[in-house]
């Protein structure tokens, strides 16, 4: 140890550091001692030594952590047993403390809650009293006040005097018109209230107050009579012998009055509050005196402690606010009288429950035996199976790949072995399978890049008209097709299928299509020479594309195709709509929808397509699209559909091709709320000037 210790302070800083601290705080402590009639040591060399030990604290506090963590915690069997302390053993000693330190709390409380109730039913009764001798004085015949006030007087001193020692120290002061009398019920004359405060609006009052530095329950009430508006006050000091009554079965009872203080708390005060940024320091005590403790029934019948405030209102208080300073009651008393207390109220069903708890914490206890029993022969069996589990693995991370565990399966760990050799037997496959994967996507980005490059990388630009087109793939590759064909200086094709299907075997034959496309176009035209003052017949190039189409490909496939020539000397739009969705013209506010043409492309083999001609004017807009624009649907199913997609290109009609598209994309993806295609969109815009 000796040894260790030298060799911490050799080669670490912190512990030559943590060496000079302790030395620093010991000559401090001896120091303090031989100084301490003249004062001891300054508090600011206190200060650096703490400072400067709780750096190193915290350094020998993480690294004790380290060395738990990666030594003693290395080995899984410290690591269960450490679990099986933290899981088992230290929630029962957290749930016992819980428990007992509940029982205190909430056995105090109610204590508390028992001598405010009973304090309270002391209100209620003086309360109920002013009810009763107020209702007979309004009903007298007297009128002279002086009688009505005898006759009250009289009532209190023949009828409620037997009841006296229920009210200790009872003060009753009557009101009535410039009259007024205080006395006991005995009739002596007491000092009671002078007037009634202003900030009782009502005609009855009955609470807590404060007056003249002690605590009274106090009940006020007042009604007319035909002697006068007779008010009449009850005042029950809060004293010694009212507490002996309410703490009475339950424990001594103890009121402390509090008082506002603009100084620190005095050495004499021992308690202490704040609130609404006024202090507030112990004033006046009142407590129970005959008032014992009840005897413990067993060892744990601990004694609680509980406290509550009282709402007081400060009857001396006469400038229409009501609140006074705070007061509290607190009680001591014993765990098994309050429960006896509460439970009492079940009558012979309460011994029911008692033993019905502690059954069930018996049971538990043998549970949880048990179970940590169990626990720990379990712990046994894991820690031989994980570490052959440990050493396979290290056996594989040096790349010996065929070694094997042979695990019989008995339970889920062991199988760990039987699914520690299938993975083994597949790491390779897998890696093989990676490679293969790696290459796929290596082809898809080529065929993306290369069906990118079959797409137009502008518009032709031919007098009269403005075009502009855009595909977006909802996968690698599209089905969908467009084109601009460029005939001669006047004249353009426009071109837009979608294919059956999705993925890499549409986009297989969308580029067919175009292949087809072209090779018939140019085989017809490129070849005489007069390639601009041939007239294209968009049916029959459709036409000759089914064929080919239908010839050359499954039966299952097939293409929904609109072709269309635009020629600048006429401003006319000669098209065949083969299956496609009808293109929409916006013109002058209106929508034209081009629907000539025929059946889908590639299904028949001999399908008739006719022509169909309009004439553009300036301003028109023809949109062509594919069901990948109306077909979307957000959260509820319900698609974009045309009718939005007619709205959109209304709402900035006048805007270019491009902004145009732009818009109608931004509006699809905030209609599906998804930034992810659920087809391949594509859109053909052109505009008329």
């Amino acid at each position: 140890m000796l040894e260790t210790l030298l060799q911490e302070y050799r080669t670490r800083r912190l512990a030559r550091f943590t060496a000079w601290v302790l030395a620093y705080g010991a000559a401090l402590w001896t120091a303090d001692r031989l100084t301490r009639s003249s004062g001891g040591v300054p508090g600011l060399l206190w200060f650096v030594f703490w400072v400067c030990a709780l750096v190193s604290g915290v350094y020998y506090l993480t690294r004790l952590s380290r060395y738990i963590r990666f030594r003693f915690l290395w080995r899984l069997q410290r690591r269960l047993v450490v679990a099986y302390i933290l899981i088992g053993v230290v929630p029962i000693c957290l749930i016992f403390a819980l428990i007992f330190l509940g029982a205190f709390i909430i056995n105090g409380q109610f204590a508390a809650f028992l001598v405010r109730l009973r304090l309270q039913d002391h209100v209620d009764e003086i309360e109920q009293v002013n009810r009763v001798v107020l209702h007979e004085a309004r009903f007298r015949g007297e009128t002279s006040p002086e009688d009505l006030l005898d006759k009250i007087q009289k009532f209190y001193m023949s009828e409620m005097v037997k009841h006296a020692g229920d009210y200790p120290g009872l003060v009753i002061t009557l009101h009535l018109g410039h009259l007024h009398r205080s006395f006991l019920m005995d009739g002596k004359p007491a000092e009671g209230p002078s007037n009634v405060p202003s900030w009782i609006r009502g005609e009855e009052f009955s609470g807590i107050v404060s007056d003249g530095g002690g605590l009274v329950l106090r009940s006020m009430a007042r009604a007319p009579t035909n002697a006068g508006e007779l008010t009449l006050v009850l005042s029950q000091p809060i004293n010694p012998q009212l507490l002996n009554q309410v703490g009475k079965g339950i424990g001594p009872v103890g009121v402390v009055l509090m008082k506002p203080s603009e100084r620190r708390l005095a050495e004499n005060a021992r308690i202490e509050v704040k609130t609404s940024g006024q202090t507030y320091v112990q004033s006046k005590t009142i407590s129970s005196e005959s008032v014992k403790i009840p005897d413990p029934v067993n060892r744990f019948d601990f004694e609680v402690i509980g406290a509550s405030s009282l709402e007081l209102a400060d009857w001396g208080r006469d400038n229409g606010e009501k609140s006074g300073s705070p007061a509290f009651v607190y009680v001591s008393s014993r765990i098994y009288e309050l429960n006896s207390r509460l439970l009492e109220t079940l009558g012979d069903l309460s011994d029911a429950y008692v033993l019905l708890f502690k059954a069930v914490a018996i049971v538990l206890l043998v549970i949880e035996g048990g179970a940590l029993l169990i626990g720990v022969r379990m712990t046994r069996s894991m820690t031989r199976t994980v570490d052959a589990l440990y050493d396979a693995t290290e056996r594989v991370k040096a790349g010996d790949l065929t070694y094997r565990t042979h695990f019989p399966s008995h339970d889920q760990l062991t199988a760990l072995g039987g699914a520690f050799d299938s993975m083994t037997a597949s790491v390779e496959r897998l890696m093989v399978e990676s490679q293969e994967r790696l290459r796929l996507q290596s082809e898809l980005d080529i065929a993306r890049e290369v069906q990118r490059q079959l797409f137009p990388q502008s518009a032709p630009r031919v007098p009269g008209l403005d075009l502009y087109g855009i595909c977006k793939a909802a996968s690698s590759v599209s089905g969908d097709y467009y084109d601009f064909l460029k005939l001669d200086e006047n004249r353009v094709g426009v071109v837009l299928g979608d294919v059956s299907g999705k993925g890499i075997s549409a986009a297989l034959l969308m580029a067919g299509i175009q292949s087809a496309l072209r090779a018939q176009f140019y085989d017809g035209f490129a070849g005489n020479g007069n390639a601009a003052q041939a007239q294209v017949s968009t049916a029959r190039v459709v036409d000759r594309l089914n064929r080919q189409i239908y010839a050359n490909t499954p039966l299952e496939k097939y293409v929904t195709f609109f072709f269309a020539v635009y020629d600048a000397r006429t401003h006319t739009l000669s098209y065949t709509n083969a299956g496609h969705l009808a293109p929409l013209l916006f013109r002058a506010g209106k929508v034209e929808r081009l629907k000539t043409g025929g059946t889908v492309v590639g299904l028949f083999p001999s399908v008739p397509y006719d022509v169909g001609e309009i004439r553009l004017e300036p301003q028109d807009l023809l949109l062509a699209y594919t069901d990948g624009i109306t077909e979307p649907e957000n959260t509820y199913g319900e698609q974009f559909g045309e009718a939005r997609l007619q709205e959109v290109i209304q709402r900035m009609i006048n805007a270019t091709p491009e902004a145009l598209a732009t818009e109608v994309y931004r509006s699809v993806d905030e209609w599906t709320g998804s930034p992810e295609l659920q087809d391949d969109m594509t859109l053909v815009l052109g505009r008329a000037w």
